[in-house]
């Protein structure tokens, strides 16, 4: 299994990054622009039972240094393996994973049995789906990058009146609504017969 995990700084790494964080701040220095430089080396903790490959970015920023440690056994160049792999986690899975305990609170599973706690957790995965389905009906406004919790507090604990008939359900907003474009066009590409395919979008803040 191939692995990439960051890993916190200490005195040691601290020693292992310093030429290469002095090349990047003299770099910075030069140039006024960000500087960015990638390294590797192996390491191995005092608890470890052999060496490790450690990638090293050190980076250097107006507000000053910042160093990064991954620790890997993926023969990736150190650049490519951080940029190309490492930092798409938050993509693929720490937004989602942010999201769904902060604007679905996925995470309150009080329940005494763990067959409720899994229903429950399975109600927030499909209300998480639908959040998703809405964001990408939302495509060209500027609730497509929305976050959920974003969302929710915009599409759907937005006041209106309700009124229900056997043909159809009426949804009156009220005569002020700062989100009435957004809410209509969502509205009719949700009734368009051609489903949405659901897809990751990048999320705003």
């Amino acid at each position: 299994m191939h692995y990439a995990i960051g890993s916190s700084s200490n005195a040691v790494l601290k020693r292992k990054i310093s030429n290469l964080l002095e090349q990047a701040r003299l770099q910075y220095c030069r140039t006024q622009q960000k500087a960015r430089l990638f390294d590797d080396v192996y390491y191995a903790a005092a608890t470890w039972d052999y060496p490790r490959r450690l990638v090293m970015k050190a980076e250097y920023l107006p507000k000053g240094a910042n160093p990064r440690f991954v620790l890997t056994n993926m023969m990736l160049s150190p650049q490519q393996l951080y940029d190309s792999f490492y930092v798409q986690r938050g993509g693929d899975s720490e937004h989602p994973i942010k999201e769904l305990k902060r604007g679905i609170q996925a995470d309150r599973l009080s329940c005494h049995r763990f067959t409720a706690n899994q229903f429950r957790l399975l109600l927030a995965q499909a209300a998480y789906l639908l959040m998703i389905t809405l964001r990408q009906a939302a495509q060209g406004t500027e609730l497509a990058t929305a976050q959920v919790e974003r969302l929710r507090c915009v599409l759907i604990k937005g006041a209106a009146r309700v009124r229900v008939s056997a043909r159809r359900v009426l949804v009156e907003l009220a005569t002020f609504c700062p989100f009435e474009k957004e809410i209509r066009l969502i509205a009719q590409r949700l009734c368009d017969p051609m489903p949405l395919t659901l897809k990751s979008h990048p999320i705003g803040s």
